[in-house]
């Protein structure tokens, strides 16, 4: 995948509605920390290594999901306002998809009661995810930086609000649930507070209150006090 120039600060600094940006926090978040897992996973620990290899194999499974909801709700607008950037898109997400399907035969391997050379396979899955990490987060760059200034210039806020709600509203509650769980740890208090302000004012009581729920459960219990204060909670 090719470097790409970036736009500039002020572009960006413009947009008035970032879609990316919880959700890429989040993912940040999940590829270090499993990078880091990697590195300092011993050879002969087969419980840590199947522990890393789910760790992986999450993740993997996370960035597909949202790949998919990105190419259903955002790509074909793309497609129609900004094909040069929608035919990036298309380019970078077959080649991620390619090494997240390496990484997950990766993982599956080291995972073995008898799986030989633990070090070598180890230190070979640690080098590829780092690998792997340094390219994703030249494409979170990109969508970031150029495409998500692109799209509100081309469309209006309101619209891309309404690619942000559709994008929710798609996703089955079990997995929405499991990226709240890895985007509210990711986010600041001002994140959280307006996520789940929105959440509190859209969503039926029961809903939300499963979702409050959740946050207490992911949250530090200062971060969590912090928000409810915020909420009135």
């Amino acid at each position: 995948m090719a470097i790409i120039e970036l736009t500039t600060p002020l572009t960006f600094d413009r947009v008035a509605h970032d879609l990316y940006r919880d959700i890429h926090k989040a993912i940040r978040a999940e590829l270090f920390a499993v990078t880091v897992d990697a590195g300092r996973t011993a050879p002969d620990d087969l419980l840590g290594r199947r522990a890393l290899a789910s760790h992986v194999t999450a993740i993997m499974t996370q960035l597909v999901d949202h790949a998919e909801h990105e190419d259903a709700a955002i790509q074909p607008v793309l497609e129609r306002e900004l094909p040069y950037l929608a035919e990036r898109v298309e380019i970078d997400h077959a080649t991620l998809e390619a090494r997240i399907a390496g990484l997950a035969d990766q993982a599956a391997s080291i995972a073995e009661p008898g799986a030989e050379d633990g070090r070598r396979s180890l230190h070979r899955l640690y080098v590829e995810l780092a690998s792997f990490t340094s390219a994703y987060l030249i494409h979170q760059d990109v969508e970031e930086r150029e495409i998500m200034p692109a799209l509100e210039t081309a469309i209006g806020f309101e619209a891309v609000l309404g690619l942000h709600q559709a994008i929710i509203g798609a996703i089955p509650p079990a997995e929405l649930a499991q990226s709240l769980a890895i985007m509210l740890p990711a986010m600041n208090v001002e994140d959280r507070v307006e996520m789940l302000g929105g959440m509190a004012q859209g969503a039926p009581p029961e809903v939300f209150e499963g979702v409050w729920s959740l946050a207490g459960s992911v949250l530090e219990p200062a971060d969590f006090a912090a928000v409810g204060a915020r909420l009135g909670r």
